[in-house]
């Protein structure tokens, strides 16, 4: 059975499947605010129409939603709290599983099964509220129609993780789910967990979550961009400056484009506004972590850590390891689970 990873994050979707990877910010655009010029050539951008059957509206989702400039209009998932069972999580839980949904064959012509793996920021894990919530969103059948064209996937098991581990299965496991870093089984890990709307600060033994040192601030890398936003004079929009800094600039030198005509060096702002962020961060993680020393290694991960100074991690943990590909690592990491379970259970046959 094909496995379908979800990371429905704050700021950013992550999906994974045999199929693709699609990295899509979590907000999308009711095809009714859409200015009629723009609607009519969205196939040409990476923007697709969506509809569910429990909605009567007509949606627009994709990469460049924020190219649109409609950020009054945007419907965004970040909140806190009833996330799960809002209305705007259950769109783009649905969408996300029609757009893995489309690669397949199956899905067009008949129903496809898939097993999905997704994770939950450990506060939200612990809670059973929201774990109900979340299955109740990804359990069962589900139709979604992508630019008039009808998909059909029916998920027959769930499996939700705390988020951080799914950075943890991502070095610990190769692609085919099989394990890769044996001497990650016997260590201590911290993993500082970077998110849009979250930072989530864990410690786990033997693949099991502290009780005890852990915490979730709601301070994320959305902090930081609207610090940043602040402070640049002039209309920012603030989706804008969210994908220029999630794509990194190897020359660390940023500018925010207002138009053709002004464009405007933002380098310093950014370095300025990185190291009071990471400065904060690492004041969160010490005083979380009360048992440093303990900890084997303290993977930093998620969308917003590539956007933390290096330097003033590595002059205070001497343990500390930004992952590779931070934006993708949980979802990476949720798909090879899926892989390893499957694995299990046709053993066990």
């Amino acid at each position: 059975m094909d496995i379908f990873s979800l990371d429905l994050g704050n700021k950013q979707t992550k999906l994974k499947s045999s199929k693709a990877e699609y990295v899509l910010p979590s907000r999308y655009l009711n095809q009714a605010d859409m200015p009629m010029s723009v609607g009519n050539s969205t196939m040409n951008n990476d923007l697709h129409t969506y509809s569910v059957p429990f909605s009567d509206d007509k949606y627009v989702w994709g990469r460049d939603i924020d190219r649109l400039h409609l950020d009054e209009y945007l419907a965004d998932t970040i909140m806190y709290g009833a996330r799960y069972n809002s209305e705007a999580f259950k769109l783009l839980a649905n969408f996300a599983l029609g757009l893995l949904a489309s690669d397949f064959k199956a899905a067009k012509d008949q129903v496809l099964e898939v097993v999905v793996t997704a994770g939950l920021p450990t506060g939200d894990y612990a809670d059973q509220g929201q774990l109900k919530a979340l299955l109740k969103v990804l359990e069962g059948q589900h139709q979604v129609t992508i630019d008039d064209k009808i998909v059909t996937v029916r998920v027959r098991k769930v499996y939700i993780l705390p988020q951080p581990i799914g950075t943890l299965y991502n070095e610990l496991l190769d692609d085919e789910g099989f394990i890769q870093n044996k001497d990650l089984l016997d260590e201590k890990v911290g993993i500082v967990d970077v998110g849009g709307g979250t930072i989530l600060i864990d410690t786990i033994l033997n693949f099991e979550l502290s009780g005890k040192n852990r915490q979730q601030f709601n301070t994320g890398a959305n902090d930081l961009y609207e610090a940043i936003a602040n402070k640049i004079d002039g209309d920012v929009s603030l989706y804008q400056l969210e994908r220029d800094l999630r794509q990194g600039n190897q020359q660390h030198h940023w500018s925010y484009r207002f138009s053709k005509n002004r464009q405007d060096d933002i380098t310093d702002l950014v370095c300025k506004e990185s190291d009071r962020f990471t400065r904060r961060l690492v004041a969160n993680v010490t005083s979380t972590l009360k048992n440093l020393d303990s900890i084997d290694t303290l993977f930093f991960t998620g969308g917003g850590a590539n956007l933390l100074n290096q330097k003033i991690l590595n002059t205070t943990f001497t343990n500390a390891v930004i992952v590779k590909n931070t934006e993708v690592a949980n979802v990476n990491g949720f798909y090879k689970y899926g892989l390893s379970q499957q694995a299990q259970n046709e053993g066990s046959k």
